[in-house]
């Protein structure tokens, strides 16, 4: 008995333990500390300062081990302030020499006309347990290389922050536009020798969350968007005066070489679209760490690769060319009523209307991109700078009619289906019949078969195996509406074992029916899935979350038949 409480009492201690493990974090920003300052001859200066202490090891040996700086030398100069790591005895260990290696940023690696850049990594010395590491470095810009203030900055970090303090400083007669979201926050402003000092500091942050799908563009995420730019206008404006011109010669020849032969406009764009996906590389680096700059057409033709505001250059000079009318468009990360510029942006492409269709096409994919989240994030003219209304397609219906039918030893699926538009790459047809056969595997008397489903379902998304709870909106990326309906003929030397079921969920999320009726040899199981929305709360992922782990339930999917 009394081995028996110690036992009992050693797990409760382990269950305690493990609580404390699990639920506290694994890092903690004391201070935290942005400061941009525009000066009056142009340069910029970004200013980074922090003191983070560790709690665990994984934050001391993998998360917090180092910091990494990307900048470009040839405009920006790198100056760390001050370095090192203050022990729980209160040991300093200064960071050493060896310690700051300068390598190349990953993203440059495959692109030689970048190879100019630097990503300096810090590796912080002297960690243990309760340490706290103190970083403060200054990036300074040369005058002209960033044209104005542009900042885009997601407020929580991966661990909490008790202070973190956001400064902003401008010429006084410059214009500060900025919005603020989902933070208690108010702007202090102070002017002072001819500048203009806007500052945030925000107490107490929790750590962004750990949980899938969780982005900016859902609306409950903190943000801070800032700007000098005028305008979403004047700031895309920069980007389209690099640009080349229409009627661009050498783009042209390239256009009328990529479409000879084709007749049709359809045949003409696909064309164009296959070279620039399949045929000119996509490079990773972002409009910030190319400093909104992009090389011309030519050049990315001769290299074969572009970062994607270079191939959005490209696609539009060979639309172009082409005789179409092109635009370059980009849609923002999230929304903001003042604040966005070049940064926020989130994605690049380029539309014509052809023959009554509007084409968005994407610079690194053939498929059609998810224009229902334009309503949140609006899609953005580079050549007007205003914004571009898209009707909102409708067309996302996925219906399939298979039939299911044995012989000699082997199954065969022959499915005819009709698949919405939206889903589609470009230039290819939804409908589609086809038939398949497969042994069938048949173990003790028993054998199983599961029931196929649309490539482009929603099945196929990673949406079906969601934690029970969530404390962010979800947003998911188009909407549902799929029904698939299933003949199966057995021969005389089977049957299916299946229980007949009727099961229907209609909640404030959608709807869904899987049944599994018999008639005789032939069975019928139908299963449909609608979702009436895209965006959903907190306070409605419980239902959501029904239908969508039901729908993916790998028994919903499977039939059990006996064999002689």
């Amino acid at each position: 008995m009394i081995r028996n409480k110690h036992k009992f009492a050693f797990l409760i201690c382990m269950l305690l333990m493990t609580t404390t493990v699990f639920g506290a974090s694994e890092a903690e920003y004391k201070k935290l500390a942005k400061t941009w300052t525009l000066n009056a001859d142009g340069s910029q200066e970004f200013r980074y300062d922090m003191e983070l202490t560790l709690f665990t090891h994984t934050a001391m040996n993998g998360t917090y081990g180092e910091s990494f700086i990307v900048y470009n030398p040839q405009y920006q100069e790198l100056k760390i302030n001050s370095s090192y790591t203050k022990q729980k005895d209160g040991t300093i260990i200064k960071t050493p020499d060896n310690a700051f290696v300068e390598v190349l940023p990953r993203n440059a690696a495959d692109a030689p006309a970048y190879n100019h850049l630097k990503e300096m990594v810090i590796v912080h010395t002297g960690l243990e347990l309760g340490a706290t590491i103190y970083l403060d470095y200054t990036v300074t810009s040369k005058p002209g290389y960033l044209p104005e203030v542009d900042i885009f900055e997601e407020l929580l970090q991966s661990s909490p922050v008790k202070e973190y303090t956001l400064t902003i400083v401008i010429p006084e007669a410059k214009e500060l536009a900025y919005t603020l979201t989902n933070n208690p926050a108010k702007a202090s402003v102070k002017r002072s020798g001819g500048t203009c000092t806007t500052s945030w500091t925000l107490r107490n942050l929790p750590a962004s969350s750990r949980a899938p799908f969780v982005y900016v563009k859902n609306g409950d995420v903190p943000f801070l968007a800032a700007t000098t730019y005028a305008s979403e206008g004047e700031a895309l404006a920069t980007l389209l005066k690099q640009f080349n011109p229409s009627g661009d010669p050498q783009l042209t020849t390239l256009a009328e070489s990529l479409t000879e032969g084709e007749k049709k406009d359809e045949d003409k764009l696909e064309a164009i679209l296959e070279y620039t996906t399949n045929h000119i590389a996509n490079n990773g680096l972002t409009l910030d760490q190319t400093g909104y700059r992009l090389r011309p057409a030519d050049a990315v033709m001769s290299t074969a690769y572009g970062t994607e505001v270079e191939k959005a250059n490209l696609l539009a000079g060979l639309l172009d060319g082409a005789g179409f009318k092109a635009e370059p468009m980009a849609t923002y990360q999230a929304y903001a009523d003042k604040g966005l510029a070049l940064k926020a942006v989130d994605q690049l492409f380029v539309s014509c209307m052809v023959n009554g269709e509007l084409y968005l096409f994407s610079t690194s994919s053939t498929h059609r991109p998810q224009t229902v989240n334009f309503d949140r994030t609006p899609l953005f003219s580079l050549q007007t700078g205003k914004p571009v209304a898209i009707a909102v397609p409708q067309d996302y219906q996925i219906k399939s009619d298979i039939a299911v039918r044995f012989k000699d030893g082997k199954v065969t699926t022959s499915t005819k289906e009709s698949v919405g538009k939206e889903l589609m790459p470009y230039f290819t047809t939804g409908n589609s019949e086809n038939e398949q056969t497969a042994p069938l595997k048949v173990e003790n008397g028993y054998a199983t078969i599961s029931l196929p489903d649309a490539g482009y379902g929603f099945s196929h998304l990673p949406y079906g195996y969601l934690n029970s709870q969530r404390k962010e909106n979800l947003l998911i990326p188009r909407p549902v509406n799929e029904v698939y309906t299933y003949t199966i003929e057995c021969p005389e030397n089977m049957e299916l074992r299946t229980p007949e079921t009727d099961k229907t969920i209609r909640n404030a999320a959608g709807s869904l029916t899987i049944s599994v009726k018999k008639n005789g040899r032939t069975a019928t199981v139908t299963r449909s899935l609608e979702l009436n929305k895209q965006l959903y709360t907190p306070a409605e992922y419980k239902e959501l979350r029904q239908l969508l782990t039901e729908w993916s339930d790998i028994n919903g999917k499977t039939l059990l038949f006996s064999v002689q």
